[in-house]
């Protein structure tokens, strides 16, 4: 799911470093002025324990007898705790969580305990909820995006969900065009945003030798496709250098008669498109032809001043090199077909 950024995913993290509490406020907002997303809610919920009162209200930090206090709670008609919800990003859980919240909630019904949290850190956080839990739960089961435990004993359960889903199930209960739906977009694209600099949770398979090879298996390939393009008389390097990036491993080259950065970029790998190797005309140092020009001559806008170079897939590395260099050839072309070196 890939979303436009939104002027509170912009301006939240220049404002305050208390972005997960900014979250809080717009998702308690939203809920408490929006009949169609607490119904959203209410059907997620229900989706996990169909008897569970509807919630009528929401109200954030609302401090109980023990002193926990939850991000956001959900009263019932009744005006009754029926749902702790404890929305996440990336910190740690506290001491309360999550057994000072679930002894929190009401016994006189089903009621329910509910952890948002970003989709990549759903495994992790349930397998360390569980872990934590000093009562007995039932099973895990799971359904439309909602995952859930019974304490064993009662009517209380431990939940959790993740932003994506949540908002979306949300977006979808309305109208589109009206002030609810906006706001909602606006929460969307506060949360991506976080996900997008996350430091995700270590898979097991990513510290085995495979994934070290591949990235210097890249980094050759740039330089081997470079150095080929040199030798077919299409791309100078001549007083241009080796440069890497925060964001990758890359070199200047001439190409077309203008400069432009070739390389590995992870930051447009993980955001615009499924490749690493890119072209990039943002910075674009000047050649024979203005940068500006061989933009134009690309079609492309000033934020959008890069071109991706995929890579075929399941064949063997002469093919993956050809098909770089095929790329580059083609690009110079339609920056400039009468271009000489």
């Amino acid at each position: 799911m890939t979303l436009e950024p939104t002027l509170l995913a912009h301006l939240t993290p220049m404002l305050t470093d208390r972005v997960e509490d900014m979250a809080v406020e717009a998702l308690g907002y939203i809920l408490s002025k929006s009949p169609a997303s607490r119904n959203a809610l209410n059907l997620m919920l229900q989706s996990g324990v169909p008897e569970i009162k509807s919630v009528e209200q929401v109200r954030t930090q609302v401090t109980g007898d023990t002193g926990a206090r939850p991000d956001l709670v959900g009263f019932d008609a009744d005006d009754a705790e029926r749902v702790l919800i404890e929305a996440k990003f990336w910190a740690g859980l506290t001491e309360n969580q999550p057994n000072g919240y679930l002894e929190r909630l009401p016994k006189d019904g089903p009621s329910a305990l509910l952890f948002v949290a970003p989709e990549a850190r759903r495994d992790t956080l349930w397998a360390e909820l569980r872990r934590r839990v000093s009562f007995e739960l039932r099973d895990s089961a799971e359904e439309g995006g909602l995952r859930s435990a019974a304490v064993i004993g009662s009517q209380r359960y431990l939940m959790l969900t993740s932003w994506r889903s949540l908002l979306s199930q949300m977006e979808n209960s309305t109208g589109e065009g009206s002030p609810e739906r906006n706001d909602i977009r606006q929460l969307q694209g506060l949360t991506e945003h976080m996900d997008e600099d996350a430091f995700l949770p270590i898979r097991p398979t990513e510290l085995a030798p495979e994934f070290p090879r591949r990235m210097l298996n890249l980094r050759h390939l740039v330089d081997a496709a470079t150095d080929k393009a040199r030798a077919d008389g299409f791309v100078s390097t001549s007083g241009l250098m080796v440069t890497p990036w925060v964001t990758g491993y890359g070199r200047w080259i001439k190409l077309g008669g203008t400069n432009v950065w070739f390389g590995i970029n992870f930051e447009l790998w993980v955001l615009e498109d499924g490749t690493p190797i890119w072209l990039d005309f943002r910075t674009a140092k000047n050649g024979q032809i203005k940068p500006a020009e061989a933009r134009r001559r690309l079609n492309l806008t000033d934020d959008k001043a890069f071109i991706p170079i995929h890579l075929p897939t399941g064949v063997e590395y002469d093919t993956v090199l050809d098909a770089v260099v095929r790329k580059l050839k083609s690009i110079g072309h339609k920056i400039n077909p009468d271009y000489e070196l």
